[in-house]
């Protein structure tokens, strides 16, 4: 009883862990936003040009904006930088089921990375990754994909990493877990593909954390 209790409680922790409420866009501007726009460290979106002209740092690049309510209401921006190899689940642990919904068709990645942060035996990709962004599910990671080539070209002006366009060994771990196979599989992922294959979790892939903006509909 004591076990269901705590997760439970976890459970109902989870909106005041998500880190999308710290990043909410309070004005109409977000109409004009577009894929290849920076997110600055003090957490304005702009062009690179006047990110750069107003002495801003960036922090992300937009490659999606759901201005028509379609997903969730949600901007998302990609980390300028690739993080470390790292094993979905710790090598010296048995495997199990993490958590996550395993739906390949959900923009839940933050959901996935909460899961995977703060239920059981915290993932060392969840823990590698700064608290304010989080491990892009296999549906939000296609939506990278697919803006890959405009999110480059403001990358390269950062300064950052840039996305794998004809890299063969390009894998990035998803936060989705396999349905079916969730105990010891994840997906991975290729930037350069668009395809997603299995994985085993204690295999070593990059991650590419991405954050997100909710958006203001109120005004």
């Amino acid at each position: 009883m004591k076990t269901i209790k705590y997760i439970i409680a976890l459970l109902a922790a989870i909106p005041f862990l998500s880190s999308c409420d710290d990043h909410i866009y309070e004005d109409a501007s977000w109409h004009a936003w577009r894929p290849g726009m920076v997110y600055c460290t003090n957490g304005e979106v702009m062009s690179y040009e006047d990110c750069a002209k107003q002495g801003n740092i960036p922090e992300a690049v937009l490659f999606y904006v759901d201005n028509q309510g379609v997903i969730s209401g949600k901007a998302y921006a990609v980390s300028l930088k690739n993080y470390s190899e790292k094993e979905f689940i710790d090598p010296d642990t048995i495997y199990f089921e993490q958590g996550t919904s395993a739906d390949i068709e959900k923009f839940d990645g933050e959901e996935n990375t909460i899961v995977l942060r703060y239920f059981q035996i915290a993932s060392p990709i969840a823990k590698n990754v700064t608290p304010k962004f989080f491990i892009p599910s296999v549906a939000e990671m296609y939506k990278l994909y697919l803006a890959k080539s405009i999110v480059n070209s403001t990358i390269e002006q950062c300064g950052g990493d840039l996305l794998p366009i004809d890299k063969e060994d390009c894998w990035y771990w998803t936060s989705t877990e396999v349905a079916g196979a969730a105990q010891d599989r994840a997906w991975r992922y290729s930037l350069t593909s668009g395809r997603f294959e299995a994985a085993d979790k204690h295999s070593q892939f990059a991650t590419r954390p991405i954050i997100s903006i909710r958006l203001n509909k109120e005004e």
